[in-house]
């Protein structure tokens, strides 16, 4: 029962995360469509969403952010019920798109805009956070194989 209960720990840290992730990608993307952007100045964050760069293609990042963490949860929720290691890779190819995709995004704030967001960079703990539990729940699986 107690490997189950760990076991059980390292989905819902992904479900918990995930869900974060999305409230996180939603107040950003409310920000930058609604222009209230004095909330968060001091970090820079009004800088970042107005700049050429805080759109791709003509919608925020923030959507691509929320699109990123929604299908995580899917992911984190269907893994929760199903053991199949077809989840397990696709959450391991989601982390290392977010990963990439998060260098990418602070390159962007480093080099071309010159500030940086710390709501932003809370996505960036959010994905580091979701690949330590990644990389400990497969340290975990491999130690408890049948």
């Amino acid at each position: 029962m107690a490997i189950l209960k760990t076991g059980l720990k390292f989905k819902l840290i992904y479900i918990g995360i995930a869900f974060a992730g999305c409230l996180l990608s939603l107040y950003l993307w409310d920000l930058q469509v609604s222009g209230v952007l004095n909330v968060c100045n001091t970090g820079g964050c009004g800088n970042v969403l107005t700049s050429e760069w805080s759109k791709l293609g003509g919608v925020p990042m923030a959507v691509f952010g929320l699109f990123y963490y929604v299908i995580f949860l899917l992911l984190a929720i269907i893994h929760l019920v199903d053991k199949h290691p077809l989840i397990l890779k696709l959450l391991s190819i989601s982390l290392v798109w977010g990963i990439i995709f998060s260098i990418y995004l602070r390159y962007l704030e480093f080099f071309r805009i010159g500030h940086l967001c710390m709501l932003c960079w809370i996505s960036v703990v959010m994905i580091a956070l979701l690949s330590i539990n990644h990389l400990l729940e497969r340290r975990y699986l491999r130690s408890h194989a049948d």
